[in-house]
């Protein structure tokens, strides 16, 4: 059999008739489990994020999920407005709450995320369904994925299936209970991630689920493989229930994120880096050989911190599979000009191509500038004896960003373009934190920039790149969300310095 390549032309044309050939709509909403992610700052991947790869072309995948939200607090700050405004009659709305909404162990929260289960979350529940059903949508309830809690028979426990119930026949805090509910009452479609993602943790086992599935730090986030695991889970349920049938791809060989690479705009001698998953799940043959291939001019490595960048990568599998692997496409233009190009993955007589996008400019009248950045704004953060804390000083135990707890920096270009290419914290504390910018002031849409799941203790520099263009009299804000792994009440952190590097555009 002989390998197929395609012409780039004959690609691109591909491409367009497949865009314009999508007749379907699905729209995710949900928490972190389900959430996008820039791949260059985390290795944690919601499976949100790699669903679009369990169907055909027709069909069009639109993420809303985001972390730290519970289905009070997506509604509330009007993430879910945002859908609502997007929704077509016909779209399909998958709805996935639960792990947020635990945060009070069971109670309406006073940080606007907590719900009490069979009372406000479900209340909210039931105005997913009506709203959509109200724009002529088609909601369907997904159950949460579990946590890695492994008891010691190796199953996971009731916690890590959402039931706060201290006895084993109380369905009182049982959260996945209270979906199957109001999904029976309104005559819902149901997918059983829950039921679905217990089995497969509990088959693979404690170990190898800790080293495959989720990340380290917590037992509640995944990575590639994981998000792509539960992503094909996700796509069977929806199968099984006879939902989008004809549309849903099964046994998906391989499984790329993202699926197109955009440098977006790039300076000449500046070098950017971009980094995109390989989860291999049903290869075949069972044991070979892989190859990555950089286009012309650009290097890859497997590691961020990796300098022997080549031009091709070369790795074997075995059991036709090929578990959280992540590269990084480097590229530095000597040149204005626009690219479009693909990186290449082959293994034995297949080949798949992954596009590669970026527009490159020539700086002629620039200058490098420095901008010293501080602290404009706060939400749910208390300054007090020159240290940052949480209002009222407790801090709750969170594996997660909260949206109404942050600081933000704002910077505004005068009379000048400015290429803001990083900040920098020099930070004191022992705290988490997810970083992020935007340019509206509703912080939306918004990138994210950097995270660390582990705390680092004392004094120590954060660089986080931006590579964001901001015009004459706009503005960029920068927020910093902090969060803590463990409850305490003595938790301070100080933002000492806060640097903006930049190239000044004639």
């Amino acid at each position: 059999m002989k390998r197929k390549y395609w012409s780039l032309g004959a690609l691109w044309l591909y491409s367009t008739i497949l865009l314009s050939a999508q007749e379907v709509r699905v729209h995710t909403i949900g928490d972190s489990t389900m959430a996008d992610y820039v791949e260059n700052t985390t290795r944690t991947r919601g499976w949100g994020e790699m669903f679009q790869e369990f169907f055909y072309p027709e069909v069009e995948v639109i993420n809303y999920a985001r972390g730290g939200r519970s289905s009070r607090s997506f509604y509330q700050e009007g993430r879910w407005e945002k859908v609502k405004n997007n929704l077509r009659k016909g779209d399909y709305v998958l709805i996935q709450f639960a792990h947020n909404d635990e945060k009070e162990g069971g109670k309406d929260g006073a940080d606007g995320r907590g719900t009490a289960p069979w009372t406000t979350y479900k209340s909210y529940l039931e105005k997913y369904v009506d709203e959509t059903r109200s724009l002529g949508g088609k909601p369907i309830f997904v159950t949460p994925i579990v946590r890695r809690y492994f008891q010691k028979d190796g199953t996971i426990s009731p916690k890590g299936c959402h039931d706060l119930s201290i006895a084993p026949d109380d369905s009182t805090l049982n959260y996945v209970r209270v979906m199957k509910y109001v999904a029976q009452e309104r005559h819902v479609p149901v997918v059983d991630m829950t039921a679905s993602t217990k089995a497969f943790v509990e088959q693979l086992g404690e170990t190898a689920t800790v080293k495959q599935i989720y990340v380290p730090t917590d037992g509640t986030h995944t990575q590639a493989t994981g998000a792509a695991c539960y992503a094909e889970l996700a796509a069977e349920g929806l199968r099984e229930k006879d939902i989008l049938k004809k549309y849903i791809r099964t046994n998906v060989p391989l499984i790329l994120n993202p699926t197109l690479i955009n440098f977006d705009t790039i300076y000449a001698g500046d070098k950017a880096t971009r980094c995109f998953d390989l989860t291999g799940l049903h290869l075949s043959p069972q044991q070979g050989t892989l190859k990555v291939k950089a286009p012309e001019g650009m290097t890859l490595t497997d590691s961020p911190e990796s300098k022997d960048e080549k031009n091709e990568l070369v790795l074997t599998y075995t059991g036709g599979k090929l578990w959280n692997k992540c590269f990084y496409l480097h590229y530095t233009p000597r040149k204005a000009n626009t690219v479009s190009d693909y990186v290449t993955i082959s293994y034995e007589d297949n080949c798949r191509k992954l596009p590669v996008q970026a527009v490159c400019k020539e700086v002629t009248n620039s200058q490098n500038i420095t901008i010293q950045g501080k602290v404009t704004g706060m939400k749910g953060i208390t300054f007090n004896e020159g240290k940052y804390t949480i209002t009222g000083a407790n801090w709750p135990a969170d594996i997660d960003e909260a949206a109404n707890r942050y600081v933000e920096i704002i910077i505004e270009s005068k009379d000048k373009t400015l290429l803001v290419k990083q900040v920098s914290f020099m930070l004191d504390g022992d705290i988490c934190y997810r970083a992020a910018y935007a340019r509206g002031k509703d912080f939306y849409p918004r990138t994210d920039i950097g995270e660390a799941q582990r705390p680092v203790a004392g004094k120590h520099k954060l660089v986080l790149p931006i590579q964001a263009t901001l015009q004459p009299h706009k503005q960029l804000h920068v927020r910093l969300f902090p969060w803590s792994l463990k409850a305490t009440d003595n938790l301070y952190f100080n933002i000492q310095e806060c640097i903006f590097e930049a190239t000044e555009i004639q």
